[in-house]
């Protein structure tokens, strides 16, 4: 192999590499900024179900389920936001609180 293509295959490589590092970093920010925007919707639907606000605990466990969809790492806490969801629908305020703070706990 001549020198100029072991330059090649070098940069290829280096490339290659920071390609993967830079698109991991990415994923990692944006799982992160998801699991935290899940958060503070989820807090924001405690505070609002414990005021008797049902649309807006409503409005910030729907925008916490979306934020949470497709992660693998936060599907527990997905669940338990589906079932405090589903505690609104029914009436039950202390389903909606225990789903949506069990739903905290299960997020990375």
């Amino acid at each position: 192999m001549t020198q100029k293509k072991s330059s090649y295959v070098i940069l290829a490589i280096i490339a290659t590499t920071s390609l993967m590092l830079f698109s991991h970093n990415v994923a990692s920010y944006a799982q992160t900024s998801s699991d935290n925007s899940a958060k503070s919707s989820i807090d924001a639907g405690i505070s609002a179900i414990k005021s008797g606000d049902n649309e807006g605990a409503k409005k910030n466990l729907y925008e916490a389920e979306v934020a949470l969809e497709g992660n693998p790492n936060s599907v527990g806490a997905e669940k338990h936001v589906e079932a405090a969801l589903k505690a609104l629908k029914d009436g039950d305020t202390k389903g909606v609180v225990f789903h949506a703070e069990e739903a905290k706990k299960g997020l990375p």
